[in-house]
């Protein structure tokens, strides 16, 4: 057998299986468009819902306790909405929980210009260049 051969057969091969794959692709397609029962949809916990609301409620032109009202608020709609059920506090708590787990990307005020740049400035690391030997 040569190499030319056994390429094709190989080539061969890999046809049948993606045939195969496809049509077992569009049986299941079929079945599943024809069954009673509903296909499960991807379910947010209250966690993940909560982090969307903080980040949303993150852009709002509002003060910190505007902010998380609105949050809180959101979130409840949102747990109806998908037909949790949800307290009050649990929304707060989620809400805070999710503020807190935030990554900070806000600058850090301004320190006063009491300190020289020099001693402001720290070394974070240097390159050591190569030697001439």
């Amino acid at each position: 057998m040569t190499q030319e051969q056994l390429t094709n057969y190989l080539l061969i091969a890999l046809i049948v299986v993606v045939a195969i794959s496809k049509e077992i692709s569009a049986t299941i397609d079929y079945i599943a468009s024809k069954s009673k029962k509903p296909l499960p949809k991807q379910v947010m916990t209250i966690d993940e819902i909560a982090k969307f609301v903080v980040a949303e409620a993150a852009t709002l032109d509002l003060t910190g306790a505007g902010k998380k009202a609105k949050a809180v608020q959101d979130l409840m709609e949102q747990a109806k909405a998908e037909g949790k059920s949800i307290t009050k506090p649990v929304a707060q708590g989620a809400v805070q929980n999710a503020y807190d787990q935030r990554p900070v990307t806000e600058n850090k005020p301004i320190q006063a210009e009491s300190k020289s740049d020099d001693e402001a400035a720290k070394q974070i690391g240097f390159v050591q260049g190569e030697n001439d030997d």
